[in-house]
């Protein structure tokens, strides 16, 4: 049996599969939160954490000068959304206006967004933009949104966005570029790989991933157990199909995936497979008009979140689409 973890140890690993970073110097700060702070300086309460978390999945988390980092997620699948969280640590690093030890750390969004614009050229300004405030702002919370004050006048004026960049941005930099790094070497055993598979995606198929599935079957009772200890997750597995269902509602954020819950939404009794392609380019330009997500993204996200059958060109929904709420830029589990 696994070792029964405390309440302030569950906080520490929820907050790092939610936000990426527990740091110790966490803004409004509760007093559970505070507690946990507190009891990270434990060797034991330290060793805890890492040895769950990679019993679970195959991952101990950076430690940086009593911070943790765990990259985990589906964003940190995706080649783009890499490309731009490595493209936006060089600009920050880089700039001129952070290189002294200044108390003002403001800089200029659009200083930012150009600077990453010059490397990422497969992407547009606007989707950077909401890149980095998905990774830095809302993530990891490395910048902080400031609207420095400005002179009212008869005139109008533009009011610019600007970051505040974190003292500690430098050194958490070296951390996300450590774990990116060593990810490429990691050895799974079969219920890491499983785990692994039920944290980043939510959801396995006996269809799509036979192989996954068949160790699910063979190790539900422990798999399940892992879970419950974290008391936020639970598993559910149907007829073909495994969810890791969160307590905490986790909304699901990847544009193909957004897309294909939509897709797998509306198409209701069934529609030709011929008209499957046309239905996902008008949802696409409904839910993200200025990006281009590739068909071929969408129908994986449909067939690895087992949300259609195909039977005699036809495609069906499946019941699993009962589970989703959609919204546009994110849909939510019930």
């Amino acid at each position: 049996m696994a070792t029964k973890l405390f309440n302030s140890e569950r906080l520490i690993i929820n907050q790092l599969i939610d936000t990426g970073i527990f740091a110790n110097s966490m803004k409004s700060i509760s007093k559970e939160m505070a507690e946990a702070t507190e009891s990270l300086k434990k060797t034991v309460v330290q060793q805890k954490v890492n040895n769950y978390l990679h019993g679970l999945i195959g991952i101990y988390p950076e430690s940086i000068q009593e911070n943790l980092l765990l990259l985990i997620g589906s964003e940190f699948e995706s080649p783009e959304t890499v490309h731009v969280l490595l493209a936006t640590l060089k600009a920050v690093i880089n700039l001129p206006e952070l290189q002294d030890e200044r108390t003002d750390r403001d800089v200029l969004t659009q200083t930012i967004v150009r600077q990453v614009h010059s490397e990422v050229t497969d992407l547009d300004e606007r989707e950077i933009h909401r890149l980095i405030t998905t990774l830095f702002v809302d993530r990891f919370k490395l910048f902080t949104v400031d609207h420095p004050e400005f002179i009212d006048s008869e005139h109008n004026q533009e009011i610019s966005e600007y970051w505040n960049v974190d003292p500690n941005f430098n050194l958490i930099a070296q951390g996300i570029v450590d774990q990116l790094t060593s990810k490429n070497n990691i050895v799974l055993n079969d219920t890491q790989r499983v785990n692994r598979a039920l944290l980043i995606h939510r959801y396995i198929s006996a269809k799509r991933s036979p192989y996954l599935w068949d160790i699910l079957l063979n190790k539900k009772d422990k798999i399940a157990e892992q879970w419950d200890n974290l008391d936020r997750f639970y598993l559910e597995c149907g007829d073909g199909y495994a969810l890791l269902l969160d307590k905490k509602r986790q909304q699901v954020k990847s544009k193909p995936a957004v897309v294909a819950i939509e897709v797998a939404h509306r198409i209701h009794s069934g529609i030709s497979e011929s008209e499957l392609n046309q239905e996902i380019k008008v949802i696409s330009k409904e839910f993200f008009p200025n990006s281009n997500i590739g068909l071929s993204l969408v129908k994986d996200a449909l067939n690895d979140f087992g949300l259609i059958n195909i039977r005699n060109g036809f495609v069906f929904p499946t019941p699993i689409i009962a589970r989703f709420v959609s919204k546009k830029q994110s849909v939510e589990e019930h």
